[in-house]
């Protein structure tokens, strides 16, 4: 009857461990598919341009307290600022933030 048990748990062990040996091969693939570069001709539409997981400190470590615009994913420095409207809604004021003067500007003069 014991040997049915360490079997049984034999058996466990390596499912586990090739489930775990699974998932650590996806994780590397999805760091090799951030950090490779994209085409030479750039991104095809807005979307492409600007990832949001990887503005929020996805991409890699930052300093603390450095500003970066949550649209574009631009380093701003302490003196440059964020377009942004006050709202008045149902729920309460907001803030809509246009962007930064690299997005939100984009070729008016610089």
């Amino acid at each position: 009857m014991s040997y049915h048990l360490y079997f049984l748990g034999l058996v466990i062990g390596i499912a586990a461990f090739v489930y775990l040996l699974s998932l650590y091969e996806t994780g590397k693939e999805k760091v090799r598919e951030m950090k490779k570069p994209r085409g030479a001709d750039g991104p095809k539409s807005v979307e492409d341009a600007v990832d949001p997981r990887m503005v929020f400190g996805k991409r890699g470590a930052r300093a603390p307290g450095e500003r970066v615009c949550p649209l574009c994913g631009s380093l701003l420095t302490q003196f440059e600022g964020l377009y942004a409207t006050p709202l008045k809604t149902d729920a309460g004021p907001k803030i809509l933030i246009m962007g930064c003067r690299y997005c939100y500007k984009t070729g008016e003069g610089e």
